[in-house]
């Protein structure tokens, strides 16, 4: 085993609170994460990935530089969506790694899934990705290029078995009214490490980040968010909101930077988290980084448990403790759920009677 150091807060803070980076551990041996793809429309062409062409090798990702090399002396090979200028894609795509799969003599190896979207003007695009079953070391490389008016849905869905440690890193540059819609869900358990990394060139692309998560256990979850506006009148928001039980232990990094020449740009980071039990470990570190003076930037987060007026509401109710605590911890999921630009997976996650 090796160890690579992901997630890079930009600005370093105070070294002793321990949140600048995060290590993680990574195998000798590393090969291509197998795929299931659903519901294929004819009209996006798929292909071989190709990282290291003029269109994607000047992409910045979410985890870090060390991570781009990891992904590129891997050698695995992927898959590349790329939906020609003024195509509008209305079905997603509905991609699954199902880990469960793999046989015998593959589970010490770590597994890497690479992935490129490349959307032409004024084209569209869902993309939905599901993660699920045990993996002993897992990654995820997705490159993004959207060009004038290209907007991609993204939805990725963690659903891991105890003892997985997984990380996804996705990286994207955005032209003029171009942008990502980013949903990401994590109820499954092991070792998380999100990260995306976004280049707001153009006039008016954005970047709007939901995503819910559900630790427990002794597990640990690693977030970095990044959104670099360089073009005029770009926005960005991000919003978080999870729940932590037991022994769990979340790191939380949200970076708005404001590049000089982004006039009028604007940018906003929500975190909210409920401690569930007294021996979690909550970090939050939101960062705003301003070389622009026409800017307006907003961050903020609520930490804290259950109030006891709200316990006692419930009660009066006939709602017993254990169930309030279940009926919040499960809402901050359903929420972001509910925002999935897709019916099918809707479903599996909230149930069948979810309208």
């Amino acid at each position: 085993m090796s160890e690579m150091i992901i997630n890079k807060l930009p600005v370093p803070t105070w070294t002793w609170l321990k949140v600048n980076e995060k290590s993680v551990k990574t195998p000798v041996k590393v090969v291509r994460a197998d795929e299931s793809i659903e519901n294929m429309p004819e009209n996006v062409k798929v292909g071989k990935v190709d990282f290291t062409s003029i269109c994607l090798g000047d992409v910045e990702l979410g985890a870090g530089e060390e991570f781009r090399k990891f992904s590129h002396a891997a050698k695995t090979g992927g898959v590349s969506y790329t939906v020609p200028a003024g195509i509008k894609v209305e079905d997603p795509i509905r991609v699954t790694y199902d880990f469960n799969s793999m046989s015998s003599d593959e589970t010490e190896s770590g597994r890497l899934a690479r992935t490129s979207v490349v959307l032409g003007e004024n084209a569209e695009l869902t993309l939905i990705i599901t993660f699920k079953g045990r993996v002993g070391f897992a990654a995820n490389d997705i490159r993004i290029k959207a060009a004038k008016t290209a907007k991609l849905n993204l939805v990725e869905i963690f659903q891991l078995d105890e003892g997985s440690s997984f990380v996804d890193s996705i990286g994207g540059k955005y032209q003029e009214k171009g942008g990502l819609n980013l949903i990401q869900i994590n109820n499954g358990k092991g070792n998380v490490c999100l990260s995306c990394c976004a280049d707001l060139d153009g006039y008016k692309s954005t970047l709007n980040i939901d995503t819910g998560y559900l630790v427990t256990g002794s597990d640990k979850m690693d977030i970095n968010y990044v959104a670099r506006h360089r073009g005029v009148l770009t926005d960005s928001k991000i919003n978080v909101s999870g729940v932590l039980r037991d022994h769990a232990d979340k790191t939380f990094r949200g970076t708005i930077d404001f590049i000089r020449g982004c006039k009028e740009a604007t940018g906003d980071e929500r975190e909210d988290v409920l401690l569930m039990d007294e021996g979690v470990h909550n970090n939050t570190v939101p960062l705003i980084l301003c070389a622009e003076e026409d800017v307006e930037g907003a961050h903020g987060a609520s930490i804290g448990k259950i109030s006891d007026e709200i316990l006692l509401y419930f009660q009066s109710r006939g709602i017993p403790e254990a169930d309030v605590t279940e009926l919040m911890a499960k809402s901050r999921i359903d929420a972001v759920a509910g925002r999935i630009p897709d019916e099918v997976t809707r479903k599996q996650l909230l149930g069948e009677d979810w309208a």
